[in-house]
């Protein structure tokens, strides 16, 4: 009788496949936990949405915004969909030392092409306002300026907005310049009177933070056929490295 010995892996040649299965395995396991992270990644994070940032190299001359400063004033800003608005920094500096803060924030609807007379979005001045120094930042009176920050939590749709921020201490409060903008601010001299622009020419600094309100997501189908064609390149990739074995097997 005909006896057929079937050929032997040596020991080298089993570590050999062993070693390439396992390279598989892992590739395989890497891209999996890989496409699971994408998928339960959140598809926003909450940063600046609108900004008219510090004007930093000493020129700002800033507006009184403050009750013993006489007026307070306003900057416009606009956004072209919804936002959930998280977050507002402003800058700003004191005639001399500062004798502590009190400050009011009015988000204003717009009216005809200036603020609407009443704060029909926000007006608080019980906000928690954290104040930093920011380092080697002055005014053009030599004054540092201050960085200041407050967490908030409302919606705006799309539309044309204003920011005013005033400080009701018994001290002489600048709002920084703007190193960029329309050249446009209002002003009215109390929290009822009418705003004007006509001592415009310059903008405030301020950043508006959150994240917008509708974020796209794509359809379950497109994550089925995502899964569906890793499916087929983990396939294509296993038949591939089996067919590499095989060779160097019987080569």
């Amino acid at each position: 009788m005909l006896r057929v010995i079937k050929p032997r892996r040596s020991p080298a040649t089993r570590g050999v496949i062993k070693q390439k299965n396992g390279v598989f395995l892992m590739n395989s396991k890497q891209l999996l936990t890989g496409l699971v992270l994408a998928l339960s990644m959140p598809m926003a994070e909450a940063g600046p949405i609108y900004s008219q940032s510090l004007l930093d190299d000493g020129t700002s001359f800033g507006t009184f915004s403050s009750l013993s400063g006489g007026n307070q004033v306003a900057d416009n800003f606009s956004f072209d969909q919804e936002y959930s608005i998280t977050g507002l920094a402003w800058w700003g500096s004191y005639y001399e030392v500062d004798t502590g803060d009190s400050f009011t924030v009015r988000l204003l609807s717009d009216d005809g092409g200036q603020p609407a007379a009443n704060a029909d979005i926000l007006d608080s001045n019980s906000l928690d306002v954290g104040r930093t120094a920011e380092n080697g930042v002055t005014d053009a009176f030599g004054q540092q300026i201050y960085r200041y920050e407050v967490s908030l939590s409302l919606m705006l749709g799309s539309g044309d907005f204003y920011l005013s921020v005033m400080n009701d201490a018994d001290d002489e409060w600048f709002w920084a310049d703007a190193a960029s903008g329309d050249l446009t601010n209002w002003f009215r001299v109390d929290a009822l009177g009418t705003w004007t622009d006509e001592y415009s020419g310059y903008d405030l600094a301020f950043v508006l933070s959150g994240e917008p309100a509708v974020i796209d997501v794509p359809e379950p189908e497109s994550w089925v056929l995502m899964l569906l064609a890793l499916s087929g390149l983990l396939f294509r990739q296993r038949r591939r490295g089996t067919r590499s074995i095989s060779a160097a097997c019987h080569g």
